[in-house]
């Protein structure tokens, strides 16, 4: 079981009852999420990449400092996402977990498409 720090230092683990909304941005080209990316939340994770790589603009962004847990298999998703992006199109990560970017760099070190913005 994957286990990150949450607020304070508490130890923060995927939740069986894990929910994960999916907002759009009131002022730019993006969403918001809120809640765990895990396995009993992926799929709707996917749909909301999906939906987001459809919009027609050179930076999307993801305001992911309400998500309080991100899994690898979530990491893949984003990344695979953002390897799909045409050439000059990118994903900015807005405040995201703090193991989201340690993830990123150990499996996908150097991805152009993805900036992380603290």
């Amino acid at each position: 079981m994957d286990v990150v720090p949450g607020e304070g230092g508490t130890p923060v683990a995927p939740s069986r009852d894990a929910v994960l909304q999916i907002d759009p941005l009131p002022d730019s080209s993006g969403l918001g999420a809120t809640g765990e990316i895990s396995m009993n939340t992926r799929s709707a994770w996917q749909q909301a990449l999906n939906q987001l790589v459809e919009r027609r603009t050179d930076v999307l962004h993801v305001d992911m400092s309400r998500v309080r847990f991100v899994d690898v298999a979530g990491v893949t998703d984003l990344a695979v996402t953002a390897q799909r992006l045409p050439e000059g199109q990118r994903i900015v990560l807005h405040r995201p977990p703090p193991q989201l970017p340690r993830i990123l760099e150990l499996f996908w070190p150097g991805i152009a498409a993805i900036e992380v913005a603290a």
